[in-house]
């Protein structure tokens, strides 16, 4: 059977975030790994994030460094860190 990883970048849209992992943890073929890809200057995100319950969730967090501008360069750090062999994308304010 083929991995999924879902690759979430997220800035400043914890509500929004929330919403979309709570989606993912609705669907019928659950991802093999959730990667949230967070700069490390969102406080919001990851007050967020700490006190999350992801279960079921295979959820991974990546800290991106604000000194690497653009949503381009977290997309890259989230498909870096996949194993998966299907990856998906999908917006924090989506519900997939």
């Amino acid at each position: 059977m083929l991995t999924i990883s879902v690759i979430i970048p997220t800035y400043h849209r914890p509500k929004e975030l929330e919403r979309c992992l709570e989606a993912l943890k609705k669907q019928n073929r659950q991802a093999d790994e959730v990667l949230v890809t967070v700069r490390d200057s969102d406080t919001e995100t990851w007050t967020f994030l700490a006190s999350f319950d992801p279960q079921p969730l295979p959820l991974h967090i990546i800290k991106v460094s604000v000194s690497v501008p653009g949503v381009v360069a977290a997309m890259n750090m989230g498909m870096d860190a996949a194993s998966g062999d299907i990856i998906a994308f999908t917006d924090d304010d989506a519900a997939p």
